[in-house]
């Protein structure tokens, strides 16, 4: 009797493991030779499953091995069962210009902490209301109103650089860059300043990046509220870190709206103040304490890795860097004592050689790396750079991969060459620059970054000389989404006059 019970317990374990095994063939065999996508190249796993993409995004390579496919297997890359990525500008705009047609897919589910935002949000007539009740605080003319926040975090952050001049202590630059752009984010989207100058203490930005992490990674596998469930069981200290950081993250900011709005003073020209007042000019609608978390907690630290690659090359390339200061004196003049910045008025228009040191960075260093995923909802399917694709496959071109594509920029694209952006055919060039995105889900938050880096970089350059203690040319970034420096950026610094 129980040698029959193990016959049959073994006979079972035998045809269950064969049917799996007959599955598991049959599905390898129809994703490499009969899916609408099999005549595409690409990695052997990524054919099978988002798994390629889920293991570089969590290793923080994503974007150098999406480069690496193109590079290997041409214009047009298989990176998921149902997914293709593009290299070539000429794909840009029938992805992200063509509207409702190219709708977002589930990976943006993953981005969502309080309610879908802005950036995460796929329901199209949401997101018009969305952008409605916020296109007016996110203005350049609203962004303008709010330089003597900024300022104030700039003057800290002088008398900080000072201080270590005079002392001669070898300093982390990017450290310093983070801790002034997070205040700034305070103060401008939150109504107060974090003090992290002051403190030095700042657990909020690794709980960013984990944010971004994690939210990469449910974006790229299905059933996200299983996995998010069951994450903090796994026996993965990292990933239980994720979802902590990300807690942790919701907690601050469902705090600093709720002391806002508890102090709301229509004085105070900040973000906030913006999204507390905020209402859709057609209905009169007003958001809601957790819409307005969700946008507070969207686009955080992206521009401090901007900040912090830019200077990288310029202190790395000596002549830029003098052609830079040069520019700035000749236009400007230098900063009276009085004034810690520059107003931005008038800055991007007037500094041409800066402003292609500016696109220059985005393009070789992008920190906004992910893929942009659209699906096609054509039922006849779409035409993108000379290829017919079906309906229903998730498509996508990322910074990283598009800003390195020698086709666009020639045979020197791991060159720091600003001129590429001054010569005959720069604006062409600049158009294929996609550091906000592009079409309708632009990034709103573009003319406040774009302001810190201008206001930044003229007023540190005129003040200060940077001396990078590595004399390493070449930057490795690590991302998982939203990228920065891998490592530190350690210097000196001394005083101009």
């Amino acid at each position: 009797m129980d040698y029959l019970k193990t016959y049959t317990g073994s006979n079972a374990a035998f045809v269950a493991a064969t049917i799996l095994l007959s599955f598991l063939t049959i599905y390898v065999i129809y994703q490499r030779f009969f899916h609408p996508l099999s005549k595409y190249p690409g990695p052997f796993l990524a054919s099978l499953t988002n798994g390629w993409n889920g293991y570089y995004i969590y290793k923080l390579t994503q974007h150098e091995q999406l480069l690496n496919a193109h590079i290997k297997y041409g214009p047009v890359v298989r990176i998921g069962p149902n997914a293709l990525h593009f290299w070539n500008a000429e794909a840009i705009s029938p992805i992200y210009k063509s509207g409702r047609q190219m709708a977002k897919t589930e990976f943006y589910d993953g981005f969502t902490a309080f309610k879908p935002n802005l950036f995460g949000g796929r329901d199209e007539d949401i997101h018009s209301l969305r952008r409605r009740q916020l296109s007016h605080g996110f203005s350049q003319a609203s962004i303008w109103k709010m330089e003597p926040l900024i300022d104030g975090q700039m003057e800290i952050l002088a008398e900080k650089l000072k201080k270590l001049a005079q002392k001669q202590e070898i300093f982390d630059f990017k450290h310093l860059i983070s801790f002034y752009v997070f205040d700034i984010l305070g103060d401008v989207a939150f109504g107060r300043s974090f003090n992290t100058q002051i403190s030095e203490v700042a657990p909020e930005i690794p709980a960013i990046s984990d944010h971004i992490l994690l939210s990469s990674l449910l974006g790229t596998f299905p059933f996200r509220s299983f996995f998010r469930s069951i994450i903090p069981m796994l026996p993965i200290p990292r990933l239980r870190q994720l979802i902590e950081s990300r807690g942790k993250l919701k907690e601050t900011c469902a705090d600093c709206v709720e002391t806002r709005r508890r102090q709301s003073s229509s004085s105070r020209l900040d973000l906030m103040q913006h999204l507390l007042d905020a209402k859709d000019p057609e209905t009169g609608a007003k958001l809601t304490d957790l819409e307005i978390n969700s946008e507070a907690i969207a686009g955080s630290h992206s521009t401090s890795g901007s900040l912090s690659l830019l200077f990288w090359h310029l202190l790395h390339d000596d002549q830029a860097l003098k052609r830079v200061d040069k520019e700035i004196r000749d236009t400007l003049g230098d900063l009276p004592d009085d004034r810690v910045s520059y107003p931005i008025k008038g800055l991007e228009s007037s500094l041409s050689y800066t402003g292609a040191c500016i696109q220059e960075s985005f393009r070789i260093s992008p920190v906004f790396t992910m893929c942009l995923w659209r699906r096609v909802l054509d039922p006849g399917g779409v035409d993108i750079d000379g290829y017919h694709i079906p309906q229903n496959t998730n498509v996508s071109i990322s910074n990283f991969a598009l800003h390195h594509n020698p086709k666009i920029w020639g045979p020197d694209t791991e060159d720091f060459s600003p001129e590429r952006f001054l010569e005959a055919g720069g604006k062409t060039m600049a158009n294929n620059l996609l550091p906000f995105s592009i079409g309708h889900r632009m990034c709103i938050g573009k003319h406040l970054a774009m302001t810190n880096i201008w206001k930044t970089l003229t007023a540190l350059i005129n003040k200060f000389e940077f001396h990078p203690v590595s004399a390493e040319r070449r930057v490795e970034m690590e991302s998982s989404g939203i990228g920065e420096m891998k490592g530190p950026f350690l210097c000196t610094v001394t005083m101009k006059r």
